[in-house]
């Protein structure tokens, strides 16, 4: 029976970037020879990563990894790719049920680039990955960046992406599900995104002030629930910007580390500033996130082009007054209006794409000839559009 290799890696990640690896191992687990590895980094115990699972976990370090020849590895963290011996065949299943809008102008092609197969499960994120891994592969091939050092594998290969319904949403909302307000509350979450992905003056931490402000001009008894990006909490900006929030007494910071859907569910709306968390919010309940995005003095491709994307999709403000507007306009939402929203998303987003058991079953037997590939890129970053793929479902 054919082995599969599944990675759990991501820096402090616990059940939030484990969960990407579920519906993989549920696609494969009773056709292949599944092998579970979990490093020290994830931040989950073996016990706790076994009960989410339903199966066993080998915890081992990195220097393990590099050992594997002539597998097939899954990973929810694209710098596995990095440590591989050549000879593997690596898929990385993209974080995110989105694009974001972040500084990195190849998109995080750098780590990207060393992967055989990108799992995306959205059109945004799809196309920032297609356009970043072209990028960097361009510049790379005329030399004006260098590969990183100490590498076994070849940041030039070919990289296949693939297409996916969200890995970490089972069933799309059929209908307006109901939801339950409690008279007189307001709950916003706070969903800052890692430190250091937004460009410079457009993280929630650095507009933390005029987000409340505006929230509580609106809603004067809203109350907030800030949830730092997990291993943010080890900064002295992040823990100096807890400090002084925890004395309002309608502020609570989430330090559970717990698995994010727990933290949807408390919310009525949520604000981010580049964090997929925004939509996954909207996914798992059929609410409407806030994505903050202002504007800097600085041009940002990729900004600009997942600006272009979200347009009249998802609901952005690029300043405290549209914010203000934003807010107090959610709030008198009923369910429908809410619905109609999320479903003009999910179906711009995801369409009717593929169910993972099919996709993940498919690219573990046929590799680089799977049926849903929707794209090749080179190593010159050519990309090569794949005809006659059946990266959607057939209409019923």
């Amino acid at each position: 029976m054919k082995n599969v290799y599944l990675i759990s890696n991501v820096k402090n990640g616990g059940k939030t970037y484990l969960e990407y690896l579920l519906p993989a191992l549920n696609a494969l687990r009773n056709q292949y020879n599944c092998v579970v590895l979990q490093t020290a980094s994830a931040g989950v115990s073996k016990l706790d990563a076994e009960q989410l699972l339903d199966f066993p976990v080998e915890e081992v370090d990195l220097n393990f990894i590099s050992t594997l020849k002539s597998q097939v590895v899954i990973s929810n963290d694209a710098w596995v790719g990095r440590v591989l011996d050549d000879s593997n065949f690596c898929i990385f299943i993209a974080h995110g049920n989105v694009g974001m809008p972040v500084k990195d102008r190849y998109y995080f092609s750098e780590l990207i680039s060393y992967l055989d197969a990108v799992v995306s499960s959205s059109q945004s994120l799809s196309e920032l990955i297609k356009s970043g891994l072209q990028l960097y592969r361009r510049e790379r091939s005329a030399s004006r960046i260098s590969a990183a050092n100490n590498t076994l594998r070849s940041d030039l290969r070919k990289t296949s992406l693939i297409s996916v319904s969200p890995v970490k949403i089972s069933e799309p909302f059929k209908s307006a599900p109901e939801i339950q307000r409690t008279p007189g509350t307001y709950v916003v979450g706070l969903l800052p995104t890692q430190v250091g992905i937004c460009p410079s003056g457009a993280s929630l931490y650095e507009n933390m002030e005029v987000v409340i402000n505006s929230v509580k001009s609106q809603i004067p008894h809203a109350t907030f629930i800030l949830r730092p990006y997990m291993t943010d909490f080890t900064r002295p900006y992040v823990r100096e910007m807890c400090e002084k929030l925890t004395p309002y007494q309608w502020i609570t910071i989430d330090t559970t580390k717990g698995s994010s859907k727990d933290f949807y569910q408390q919310c009525d709306t949520l604000i981010t500033d580049a964090s997929s968390g925004g939509v996954s919010f909207m996914l798992n309940t059929c609410k409407l996130p806030i994505y903050y995005v202002p504007e800097t003095n600085e041009i940002h491709p990729v900004v600009n082009a997942w600006l272009e994307q979200m347009d009249n999709l998802l609901p952005i403000a690029k300043n405290g007054d549209e914010l203000k507007d934003l807010v107090l306009g959610l709030e008198l939402l009923n369910s429908e209006q809410s619905y109609s929203i999320y479903k003009k998303f999910y179906a711009s987003e995801y369409g009717e794409r593929q169910h993972p058991d099919e996709v993940f079953q498919d690219l573990v037997q046929k590799l680089h000839a799977s049926d849903f590939r929707y794209v090749a890129i080179d190593s010159s970053g050519k990309a090569s559009e794949i005809e006659d793929q059946r990266c959607v479902l057939q209409p019923s």
